[in-house]
């Protein structure tokens, strides 16, 4: 069967909510889902590919039993029985996230372009969103049906950041794993129900997973900047839920694991694990700054102090195969041979760790610059930064079969302008420093690497744009700074906005109108950016030499200011 067969619209419409016999349109909902999979062939190359690129970020699937389900699916359509609606849900959702990390080995074996991988990813995803969303027959309560949502929120956030439909998804997972009782999993009363009762363990540990999986996911973001700063949903008190068993998937069977390993033993778990546990220092510094937000003032220097040797032990704690030491480096060769994951877990987690640590001092960061007392938050702000964009770099060494996606991914996104952002505020407050230059260049790179993610994901960029010209129409209420609106960078982010897609098997503007990210599959074609990449180097170094005109007439107060008032926010995964 020729793939263009993956790529054909769901049009949402053909379903009619107003129809006088609900059970009817549930049904032609589903078979009209059922006609959108893919054949057995592509389904299992998808799958293959979601194992390998994105499973080693989430955690989420147990495998094996995963696979067999799938198989099983379609062996039951071969037969004339219809799947589940919760089955047909997370074959979708997983269909969806492995054409968002698309890498150029899955193309060639789907005989597929990067527009066609694009437009299968929203038709995916919105096959999945009609079945969650079904206005008669929306999906109740379960595992299946909790994981499938969370893989779903995960790709269309980290597609476009977080919308008010991701919001919405996000508490669609909360109240699906709370009427599942998960928050309770681990209770003395749990544990006892299921020796009499009997159970699935596989179904038990995937439920830990996906709960700390979201969990993480509300602490790391309490911690990232944005309007959620400072603030978590899931409340520690409030839950009994054991960590996710450090073990690979292989090991593990419904009746039973048959042995958990050491956090010391690499597993496909391995990653996830260290993310909870960053996730926990990031709740902590929360709940010993609640004044970030609720006052005026500074935190104590002493707390700041105290939150970054607790940084430090952490990162000093970690399993040897994720340490960045030459050393450790050339030690976990062979592991990261054996489990190329490892590799993109490593550099995620040092990625998430600098930047959580340069955001801990930040409120010193410039005050350490003039003040002896506070020049350690100063150092450790700059070194923090730079490290994130030299991590950023090795990400894109890293193969997408092995987790290498960072340019489709807004959490790398928002870390990386966050980090330049330091760099350059760094330089504009202290210009005459021994390392501006050398800073100043690392700035400029980080933003080229920004505009080559536009060609990857528009939409992404879009969101870099917009923080930039809140930067610079802050920057132009002081006298010096030119009118830069018509900043031709934007203009060719606001012309690819509007640029029609060229895939004949969606046709104009297809998936328009029916969600708040169809316009994201119309990103510009790579082969096509050597101009529009000169031309905005050469509007950025104009940018940049406003920036530092003006920047110094700027005291701390108003920087800090200016920084907090750049949205940082979003779906924060690392």
């Amino acid at each position: 069967m020729p793939v263009s067969h993956l790529f054909a619209p769901f049009n949402s419409h053909q379903i009619e909510p107003d129809s006088q016999t609900a059970i009817a349109n549930a049904q032609a909902a589903l078979a009209q889902a059922i006609a959108k999979l893919p054949p057995i062939g592509q389904a299992r190359e998808l799958f293959n590919h979601f194992t390998n690129a994105l499973q080693p970020s989430l955690g989420l699937l147990h495998i094996p039993s995963t696979r067999s389900s799938m198989e099983q699916t379609y062996q039951d359509l071969l037969d004339g029985k219809q799947p589940t609606p919760t089955t047909l849900m997370l074959l979708f959702s997983i269909f969806s996230g492995a054409a968002l990390v698309w890498s150029a080995s899955l193309l060639e074996k789907l005989n597929a372009t990067q527009a066609e991988t694009r437009a299968a990813f929203h038709a995916y995803s919105q096959v999945a969103l009609v079945i969650l969303e079904h206005p008669t027959r929306p999906l109740g309560p379960s595992t299946n049906g909790l994981v499938a949502t969370c893989i779903l929120t995960h790709s269309l956030a980290n597609d476009a950041g977080l919308s008010v439909r991701m919001r919405i998804l996000q508490a669609r997972c909360f109240s699906m794993a709370r009427d599942l009782g998960i928050h309770r999993l681990d209770t003395a009363r749990s544990q006892e129900e299921r020796r009499l009762r009997g159970c699935d363990l596989i179904e038990v540990e995937v439920q830990r997973r996906v709960w700390w999986n979201m969990v993480a996911s509300d602490w790391l973001s309490s911690f990232s900047g944005g309007p959620q700063e400072g603030v978590y949903i899931f409340q520690p008190k409030h839950m009994n839920v054991n960590y996710p068993s450090n073990i690979d998937d292989e090991l593990m069977v419904s009746t039973g694991i048959q042995r958990e390993l050491s956090l010391s033993v690499p597993t496909a778990m391995s990653g996830s694990i260290q993310r909870i546990r960053t996730a926990v220092l990031c709740r902590e510094v929360v709940d010993a700054l609640p004044s970030i937000l609720l006052d005026s003032q500074q935190p104590e220097y002493e707390v700041i102090l105290a939150l970054d040797k607790r940084f430090h032990e952490y990162i000093e704690d970690i399993p040897e195969f994720f340490k960045l030491d030459a050393e450790s480096l050339r030690k976990s060769q062979k592991i990261c041979k054996e489990r190329p994951y490892i590799a993109w877990q490593r550099t995620s987690l040092h990625f998430s760790f600098h930047t959580r640590l340069c955001r801990l001092h930040r409120p010193y960061h410039l005050e350490g610059i003039t003040d002896p007392a506070y020049a350690y938050s100063n150092r450790v702000c700059v070194h923090s930064a730079k490290k994130v964009l030299e991590l950023r770099r090795e990400m894109d060494e890293i193969s997408p079969e092995a987790g290498g996606y960072p340019a489709r991914l807004w959490r790398v996104v928002q870390h990386l302008f966050f980090a330049a952002l330091i760099l350059a505020t760094d330089v504009s407050f202290n210009p005459e420093a021994p390392e501006a230059e050398v800073h100043k260049a690392k700035v400029l790179t980080a933003y080229q690497t920004l505009e080559r993610s536009k060609h990857e994901s528009g939409t992404l960029f879009e969101g870099v744009q917009r923080n930039m010209q809140t930067l610079l129409s802050t920057l132009k209420q002081r006298p010096g700074p030119p009118d830069l609106q018509g900043s031709s960078v934007e203009a060719s982010t606001m012309a690819s906005r509007e640029t029609e897609t060229n895939d004949p098997f969606m046709g104009p503007g297809a998936l328009r109108g029916t969600n708040d990210f169809d316009h994201r599959l119309n990103a510009p074609d790579s082969s096509a950016g050597g101009d529009l990449m000169d031309e905005a180097e050469g509007n950025w170094q104009q940018i940049w030499s406003d920036f530092v005109a003006v920047a110094p007439d700027l005291d701390v107060p108003q920087w800090n200011s200016l920084l907090e008032d750049v949205d940082f926010g979003g779906w924060t995964d690392l």
